[in-house]
């Protein structure tokens, strides 16, 4: 079965480069890798960390008002269509409005969706509306906790498509080496172990306040806590509206504070890296709700755009606060003194083993025919001689 993978950018290959690994390595199954979108912005290539390439999407718009997302929308569906011909099945993840529109492709072609990271929910965000209406054209769903499954089971999606694969964004943290501090210090350009280390992910909160009245809040409340010899690393906003903006005012802090930095093109090794050696994380990102747990990291965060998310039970003193300065500086105070670095553990997002979970759905779903993989009423077959959990 050729499965067919879409991934426009850093926000859900860290989730997919797993799953392709394992596609790729599965006997009978076979990979095609669909990529753009914000990935040109780093210079797409031939292939991902290795991953061969074998469509191009287009790049999105410059500029990012509702407009441009809506054009990038649409061009992702019509890219898609011609890279899926052939194809048996199309898997994407998470909740961008250019993924919905390449699920909206497959259901179009009548090719069968397979959606990872379904069930979830962000109050905050355009991404909670994309996020269930991929759900509703899915076939077969990898949910990251036994909680979405549960949720995708009240909305009327059938048990026997849904498996609990866990986030496989968390294999890679949870196998393998980390960049050394002197590895990190050299590609972020500041030498770490000084003082504390501070990471920043901010995002627009597309149905939140207004993104620069909050980021301004986030730098200020920062600025107010931050010791002096602390470094603060900052990553860039995403693609939404307002992102471009954030941007600039990141720039435009690290010229005139010397605590601050921006960095692009980390990673989700390196990202992973800086977080084992941080005193804590700050922002909206979902990082601060799958991730940092991993690393028993403390988190404050920022504003309305994860409201409704599920916070785990080893999720170590995660502190939610509006975007106010004051606010946020007596959270970030509140942080303690961490041991470095920080070991990383499996928690109930992940135990390191969701690309395989994935995979092996996939061969179950290869089992049926075309017409039954369309028909959601049907479950997967289980595969011979194995007990597997659904």
């Amino acid at each position: 079965m050729i499965v067919a993978v879409v991934t426009t950018g850093r926000q859900d290959w860290g989730i997919l480069a797993p799953v392709c690994r394992a596609i790729a390595a599965t006997p009978g199954l076979s990979l095609r890798l669909l990529a753009g979108g914000l990935h040109h912005r780093g210079g797409l290539g031939r292939e991902l960390d290795g991953i061969p390439v074998d469509h191009v999407l287009p790049r999105l718009g410059d500029g990012q008002d509702d407009r441009i997302v809506a054009a990038a929308a649409a061009a992702t569906l019509d890219a898609v269509a011609a890279g899926s011909v052939g194809a048996d099945a199309l898997l994407v993840a998470g909740d961008r409005t250019e993924t919905l529109a390449a699920g909206v492709a497959a259901t179009c072609l009548r090719l069968p969706l397979v959606h990872l990271h379904g069930g979830e929910t962000t109050l905050g965000a355009i991404d909670e509306a994309c996020r269930h209406a991929l759900s509703r054209l899915a076939v077969l769903h990898g949910v990251s906790h036994p909680a979405f499954g549960d949720f995708l089971v009240e909305r009327g999606e059938p048990p026997g498509r849904i498996v609990v694969s866990g986030a496989p964004a968390l294999d890679g943290l949870l196998d393998g080496s980390l960049p050394s501090a002197a590895e990190l210090s050299a590609f972020v350009g500041r030498q770490l172990g000084h003082g504390p280390l501070f990471l920043l992910t901010h995002h627009p909160a597309t149905l939140g306040g207004d993104p620069i009245t909050e980021i301004h809040a986030v730098l200020e409340g920062i600025a107010l806590a931050a010791p002096v010899g602390s470094l603060v690393v900052m990553t860039a906003a995403n693609a939404d509206s307002g992102g471009d903006a954030i941007n600039r005012i990141l720039a435009d802090r690290a010229a005139a504070d010397p605590r601050f930095v921006v960095v692009r093109d980390l990673g989700s090794r390196r990202w992973w890296g800086l977080m084992a050696l941080a005193a804590c994380l700050i922002g909206n990102s979902s990082s601060g709700i799958l991730e940092a747990p991993c690393f028993a990291v403390p988190v404050v965060n920022v504003g309305a755009r994860q409201q409704g998310r599920l916070r785990i039970a080893n999720d170590p003193q995660h502190q939610d606060v509006p975007a106010e300065p004051q606010a946020i500086a007596g959270a970030i105070r509140r942080v303690p003194t961490p041991m470095l670095p920080r070991r990383r553990q499996a928690t109930s997002y992940g135990d390191g083993h969701g690309a395989a979970r994935i995979a092996e759905a996939l061969v179950r779903l290869a089992r049926l025919t075309p017409a039954q993989r369309l028909d959601r009423r049907i479950p997967l077959p289980f595969l011979e001689d194995r007990h597997h959990a659904t």
